[in-house]
Order: structure tokens, then sequence, then C-alpha cells
């Protein structure tokens, strides 16, 4: 059973790591092991290390022969174990080693994926952006492009289930990590967007992909990107954006209602030291400057956007959502999910693929998937 401490994760967490592949009585087991997410997490017992174990497990079982007809589906669940354990930011050399190990179940496992993948790495102001860029059916040609955007709690590679859902539909699809998470060199800032706008303006450029149809998915705080590239980048079409925070997120009161291991990480991405409070409270104070009603930042989107988030988001108040309307003079699509939380996990595995299909209809034209289903709110 879980502790009381831990119980949130069944609720915020556990239905999305599911989605991709974790089993839940696992799950159970190593969280009921684990006395905190991030106190002892690298110790026997500890967070990290009891899902390393799993990730382990199921590596070992991908290598083996005797599971020929499974490679595929254990090297993502392998991926995914190692994913949760380097949760939610990369603090330790523990978890250091854990996302390595995520990287390389995914490079192992590659040949038994069913659509080809590359690492891309672009220049970008004496650094460089490492993207995952996979590609359709092969007889696709220039293919609708969407640009993938996790959060402040995740790497590209935790997000192989939307790619999977994008590539199936036909579009091309670079994921590429927030600058302060996964493999990126650069910091979270303000000015993080340029970091986005050039990994649109590399897909504008690749020659491979339709260029007048180019889309953004995000999640958490990757849906922000996204709405930014909305407004910023000419090349961005149609906007997908899950839980994203906007305006009421960034004001004191509710950032001080964030649960101590978010201002943790949200320090950690801007290049903070998260054990340090003054460093911790120095991040928070930062975000105060993000809103995207600052400089009428939401006044030139024109592209399509749905916009998704469960009403009960402990983290991002749903009238963000609504602002984007109401201040921001977006004409979006809302599916907005009663009593779910943040990104609406609850309804992760009906919502995302709906949402992938919504993003190639609006690129391609309404009859370029059949469907989506309409979703129940």
């Amino acid at each position: 059973m879980l502790k009381p401490d831990m119980q949130w994760l069944s609720r915020e967490k556990f239905p999305v790591w599911e989605a991709r592949g974790a089993d839940r009585k696992d799950m159970v087991e190593a969280c009921s092991k684990a006395g905190d997410l991030m106190e002892g997490a690298d110790s026997k017992g500890g967070w990290t290390y009891e899902f390393m174990c799993l990730g382990g497990a199921r590596m070992g079982e991908a290598r083996s022969p005797a599971h020929s007809g499974r490679k595929n589906s254990l090297f993502r669940k392998a991926s995914v174990y190692y994913g949760i354990a380097k949760y939610p930011f990369i603090d330790s050399l523990l978890k250091k080693d854990a996302y390595d190990r995520q990287r390389r179940a995914l490079s192992e496992g590659r040949r038994y994926f069913p659509y080809p993948m590359k690492e891309v790495r672009i220049p970008f102001m004496g650094s460089e952006v490492v993207g995952r860029f996979a590609w359709p059916r092969k007889e696709i040609t220039l293919p609708e492009a969407v640009l993938l955007a996790g959060g402040a709690d995740v790497a590209k590679e935790d997000l192989q289930d939307i790619e999977d859902r994008v590539l199936e539909t036909g579009m091309a699809c670079l994921s590429i990590d927030m600058p302060g998470t996964g493999e990126s060199a650069l910091k979270l800032s303000e000015s993080s967007i340029d970091v986005y706008s050039r990994a649109v303006h590399y897909l504008a450029t690749l020659g491979d992909v339709d260029v007048n149809r180019i889309g953004v998915f995000g999640l958490g705080f990757g849906g922000y990107w996204a709405l930014y590239c909305g407004s910023s980048c000419p090349d961005v079409k149609a906007v997908v954006n899950c839980g994203s925070p906007v305006h009421k997120a960034f004001q004191p009161d509710m950032l001080d209602k964030l649960p101590g291991f978010v201002k943790k990480t949200l320090a950690f991405d801007h290049g903070l030291d998260p054990k340090k409070p003054e460093e911790v409270q120095k991040g928070l104070d930062g975000l105060q400057e993000y809103s995207l009603l600052k400089e009428r930042r939401l006044q030139s989107v024109i592209c399509p956007v749905l916009s998704i988030n469960g009403d009960a988001d402990p983290w991002v108040p749903i009238d963000d959502l609504f602002i984007l309307r109401e201040e921001g003079g977006i004409a979006q699509e809302e599916w907005v999910y009663r009593g779910d939380g943040h990104c609406a996990p609850f309804h992760y595995k009906e919502w995302m693929p709906r949402a992938v299909d919504w993003l190639a209809n609006a690129l391609g034209g309404k009859e370029r998937v059949s469907g989506p289903e309409p979703v129940k709110l």
C-alpha cells in the first residue's frame, strides 16, 4: 500500500506512466518501498534505486533470445522504468545513470520499432539542441511535421507514446528537451522560446517535410512553449496545449502552494541549486515574469489551438486555460475534464490519441484522419 505522502502519485502520475507501458503493480510495490520521492532516492529501497531495478529486469528480458517476439515492448518498458527512476529531475549520479540507461534502451530497441528514428543535433548559439527525429511510413512524401515539447519534469525520451501516435497518423516528429531537462545543455529562462523557434526553423528547412504544415504539441510547461511558438513562429500552423501555465499559475499565491518537489524541480531547470531554499525562492520569483499576458504575447496567435486540462489541476488553475480565450483572444477548442488533475492524467489514454488526430486534421485538412472521435468531458 502507498504511504500517505505518496498517494498523490496514483492520481497524478500512475495513469500516464501506465499508459506508457509501466505495470501498476510494479509501481505500487516500488513506491511502497520508497519512503519519499526525494529523500534517500539513490539508496536501496529508495525511489531511484527501486525503479532502476525494474528497468534493469525488463532490459535483461529484452536482450534475451527467449523473448524474441516481445523485444519492442520490453525495450520500451525498460525505458519507461528508467525514466521514472530519474523523476522529477536529474540531481544525482544514479539518476544520471538512469537517464543514460533510458536512452540506451531506446537506442538498442530502435531496430524493433516500427518507424525509423535518428538523433539530431541542431546548432544553437554556440551550443546545440539535441532531438529525436522520427519519420512516418516511407511511402508518404512531404508529411506534416510536429515539434513535441515536454514539461519541467520529463525528457524527450519519456514521450515515446505520443511520438508513436504522431507517426501512426503519417506525420514526422521532432522531440526536444525543455531547457534544464534531459540532454539540454541550456537552462530554462524567459528567452528559451529561442530554442523552440530554432527547432521549428530546423523543421521548416529540412526539405523533407511540408513547410506549410508544421505544428507543436506541448504538455505542461511544454504547452507554454507550444503557445509561445504559435505567437512568435509564423511557420507554426496549429498548436496542442495540455496543462500550460499561462498567467495565474505564475502569481505568488499559486507558486507558494506548489509542492516542495515541484519548486525544487523548477529551480533545478533554471540552473539553481534545489538544496538551497534561497535559490528555490529565486526561481519562483523569476517565474512571475513568464506570464503569457505580458507584452501581449498571445495577441498574434492566429493558428488553430486545442487546449486541454483537468478542472481540478492543483498546480495550474483551470482559469489559465480560459484566460487564453477571454484575455488572450485565442479562438481555441477546449477540452476540460471534470475532477481531473494536471494534464488530465485519468483521461490521458482518451485525450492523447485524439489530440494528435486533431492536430493532423488541423494541419492537413478535416479529412486527414478519420476521426477523432468526440471526447467525453
